[in-house]
C-alpha cells in the first residue's frame, strides 16, 4: 500500500513481475491483469462511510474524535478578489494536503480489497499455495485474474456496489487490462 511504512512500490512491481513470469511459463493461458486507477480518489470518499469504517477497524477515542471533528460537518470557503465568500458544506473527499488523507483512503480501499479477496467467484492466479488476486499502492489497484470470463462480472458488480456506498469510481482513462491467452 502507498504511504504506509515498510510498504514500498517495488514490492508490487516484483509481485506483478512474478505473476507475469508465472503466466508466461503456463501452456494454457487464460488470465488477465487489470490496473485500476481510482477517479479523484481523495475527493470522492463519502464521509459517513469513512467514519463507519474507521469505527469498525477500532480507531476510537480521541483519534476518532479528531477525525470526526474534521469530517463531520466540513466546510470550505472561496476567496475571490481578496474577499472571502460564504462557506459551503463539503460532503465527500478527504482534505487536500492533509497528511491523513492517503492513510484514510487506504483504510477505505482496504474494505474493497478484502471483499475482492473473499469473493469466491473472483479467481486469482494460483502460484504455489498462494492465490494472487490483487496489489494495492496509494489509489491504484492491480488485479490478477484467472478465467476472466467467469470473474469479471462479479468483480465489476462488487466494485460498483462498493462505489455506491463509498464514493469510489474507476478512472477508465487511466485504467487498463492485459489479456493473456
Amino acid at each position: 500500500m502507498g504511504f504506509i511504512p515498510e510498504m514500498q512500490g517495488w514490492y508490487n512491481i516484483r509481485k506483478s513481475i512474478n505473476v507475469i513470469h508465472h503466466i508466461n511459463k503456463m501452456k494454457n493461458k487464460n488470465h488477465m491483469i487489470i490496473s485500476i486507477d481510482a477517479e479523484k480518489a481523495f475527493d470522492k470518499i463519502q464521509h459517513p462511510f469513512l467514519i463507519k469504517i474507521l469505527s469498525s477497524v477500532e480507531i476510537e477515542g480521541s483519534y476518532l474524535d479528531i477525525i470526526n471533528a474534521i469530517y463531520e460537518r466540513p466546510t470550505a470557503n472561496i476567496i475571490l478578489n481578496g474577499q472571502k465568500l460564504k462557506a459551503f458544506p463539503l460532503r465527500t473527499g478527504t482534505r487536500q494536503g492533509c497528511p491523513l488523507s492517503p492513510f484514510l483512503f487506504n483504510i477505505v480501499l482496504e474494505v474493497l480489497a478484502t471483499e475482492i479477496r473473499q469473493e469466491e467467484k473472483i479467481k486469482g492466479i494460483q502460484i504455489g499455495k498462494e492465490e494472487m488476486k490483487l496489489s494495492l499502492f496509494a489509489d491504484d489497484m492491480i488485479l490478477y485474474i484467472e478465467n476472466p470470463k467467469d470473474s469479471i462480472k462479479s468483480l465489476l458488480d462488487l466494485i460498483n456496489e462498493f462505489g455506491k456506498v463509498a464514493g469510489y469510481k474507476i478512472n477508465v482513462k487511466k485504467s487498463m487490462a492485459f489479456l493473456y491467452q
